[in-house]
């Protein structure tokens, strides 16, 4: 037998704030993505039956992309992330009510509705772990 002692397994402070960081990252990379997959078809004229179902039509499925991308951006740059988070969160909060009102959940918009929610899930994990970034409090 070898007196030498086993191996610790406890996870330090370093590796903890590693882990954290990665999480935060792949939070973050979830709703670029999904964004992204949400705001290129509303600027190339695929998103031609929100326009017909939003109040503002076209105009309104403009606005939206384009505070789609202002996210994706903020989400990027790791000193803005919580800000985009914020944004993100925001946005889904409408997309995700819109769903149960004018849009509705009929075929792709089911699609849609389960991508938002899952986008403001992911929003609110970045806000989470980002949370001392915020200049509140």
């Amino acid at each position: 037998m070898s007196d030498t002692p086993a191996p610790s397994t406890a996870a330090t402070p370093a590796s903890n704030a590693k882990a954290m960081t990665i999480v935060t990252w792949i939070a973050q990379i979830v709703v670029v993505a999904i964004f992204a997959m949400g705001a290129i078809p509303k600027f190339t004229g695929g998103a031609d039956a929100l326009a017909a179902k939003v109040p503002g039509g076209q105009s309104a499925v403009y606005a939206i992309g384009a505070l789609e991308f202002i996210a994706i951006i903020l989400l990027l740059i790791p000193k803005t992330a919580v800000y985009g988070a914020s944004l993100a969160a925001l946005i889904m909060i409408g997309a995700i009510g819109s769903h149960f009102g004018p849009v509705g959940m009929e075929g792709d918009f089911m699609t849609m509705f389960m991508m938002a929610s899952v986008a403001f899930l992911a929003s609110v994990t970045v806000l989470a772990l980002r949370r001392k970034q915020l200049p509140i409090g």
